[in-house]
């Protein structure tokens, strides 16, 4: 660590210094403040708009440069959206400025090619923020309030939330960027006790309460388990674990089972009988929120009603509900009805909804090349080496992010959109090193 704080001082220019300095606090930032670590991802990318303007650093994304055409086609596509957008105003802010997620992506990876001890930081970066929430969500499960005072959340049953106070988002937090965790500790080579790692995280993901976040996490382990020699006592260990976890919380393992079986209407309760006795995808209100996207799509389809305008666009048909033709779903007798939140809680109906069937296409085939490039690893890659197992983790970081049959965040919203672009810089850096590998092989 001595030698890596001697290199940074020594080796960096200033700007370099300002820009390592913002990266290294932006994790532990998106756990105490979202306006801090957009501030953070925009002042780095107001560095990287000054890098690119010095000709001896634009060579340094040459060799990714078909990578940014897909990711600048994407902000193309949300532009013409904002165009076309019913309420401009609400649409342009997080429309037009989506182009810093890219740029902050490019500082780390610009990092990473040019300093050989940045991705020493970067990791060192990822375990100091992982191991203050660590200890800090163990007090507040254990005491029931954390270490700066917030108490544990109560949504039927009681949730450990750290240092985001009252939101549900610890879960999302730790298993979204879990894949990059795993990716920089086989790159250096830090293996030794990284499946009790693993099962420790996943046991505060299952402490947060948050069902989406736990089934990432069995998604997580179940490709983690085709990669790795000792299956079987990695079958025993977490089935153990996860036994005795389920076994001394009543109160989780009804939120995880008898909850969720209620919502999908397999188990009748007080607040679902409007179920009519049929089997939801999730819930009805998820239902609803999926055929108001749908109707909103049908009416917009080439370029979305625009970012942020769900909510408006949903409460207008609300009001028209019986005018508006949704007869699409009377044959399956539903019995769904339009319904407003802030967005359809689904990536693909949201991004279907707000900019359309382009956008919906190049996100799809971005997952689905992903999902593809890891299936290929798994079933032709004979021995692994740990650039292939790095490169396997940050795709399936991709995977979970963009997996489209489970409830998700807004995906335009600043916290997500943040979480999902931070790995990328560390991704662009891997593929091309794996690129090089492979090549080299076949020569």
């Amino acid at each position: 660590m001595k030698i890596i704080f001697e290199q940074f001082l020594s080796k960096t220019n200033n700007l370099d210094k300002l820009l390592i300095a913002l990266i290294f606090f932006f994790p532990l930032l998106l756990t105490i403040s979202i306006f801090l670590a957009d501030l953070f991802a925009s002042l780095s990318a107001l560095i990287v708009i000054v890098l690119l303007f010095l000709k001896k650093n634009k060579d340094v994304f040459y060799q990714i440069r078909f990578k940014l055409y897909f990711f600048l086609i994407f902000y193309l596509i949300i532009l013409v959206s904002l165009i076309f957008s019913i309420s401009y105003e609400k649409s342009f802010l997080p429309s037009f400025f989506y182009f810093r997620y890219l740029l902050f992506t490019l500082g780390i990876y610009y990092l990473l090619k040019k300093y050989t001890f940045f991705v020493n930081i970067f990791f060192y970066s990822l375990l100091f923020t992982f191991s203050i929430i660590s200890f800090d969500s163990l007090v507040q499960y254990i005491i029931g309030i954390n270490i700066l005072g917030f108490k544990t959340g109560f949504d039927p049953t009681p949730f450990i939330t750290s240092f985001f106070n009252d939101e549900k988002k610890l879960g999302s937090y730790l298993v979204r960027l879990l894949p990059l965790f795993l990716s920089l500790f086989y790159f250096l080579n830090l293996k030794k006790f990284l499946n009790y790692i693993i099962f420790f995280l996943g046991f505060l993901i299952f402490l947060s309460s948050e069902r989406t976040a736990f089934f990432l996490y069995i998604t997580i382990l179940f490709f983690y388990f085709l990669i790795i020699k000792y299956k079987i006592k990695f079958l025993v260990i977490g089935s153990i674990i996860f036994l005795t976890t389920f076994t001394i919380n009543e109160k989780l393992k009804y939120k995880y089972v008898d909850y969720t079986l209620k919502q999908l209407g397999f188990i009748e309760a007080e607040w679902n009988q409007d179920y009519e006795g049929k089997k939801r995808y999730f819930s009805k209100e998820h239902e609803d929120l999926a055929l108001t996207a749908f109707t909103i799509f049908k009416d917009n389809y080439l370029n979305g009603s625009g970012i942020k305008t769900f909510y408006d666009v949903c409460n207008v048909y609300r009001l028209n509900e019986k005018e508006k033709n949704i007869s699409y779903l009377d044959h399956l007798n539903r019995n769904n009805k339009i319904t407003c939140s802030t967005h359809p809680h689904n990536t693909y109906l949201q991004i279907l909804s707000e900019i359309g069937i382009f956008g919906f296409f190049l996100v799809f085939f971005f997952f689905v090349k992903t999902l593809y490039e890891n299936i290929k690893i798994i079933i032709f890659s004979k021995k692994l080496t740990n650039i292939e197992i790095s490169y396997y983790f940050l795709n399936l970081g991709i995977i979970i992010n963009l997996f489209p049959l489970i409830p998700s965040g807004n995906f335009f919203n600043n916290w997500l959109s943040l979480v999902m672009f931070y790995p990328l810089g560390y991704w662009f850096f891997i593929y091309q090193i794996n690129l090089n590998r492979i090549e080299n092989n076949d020569k």
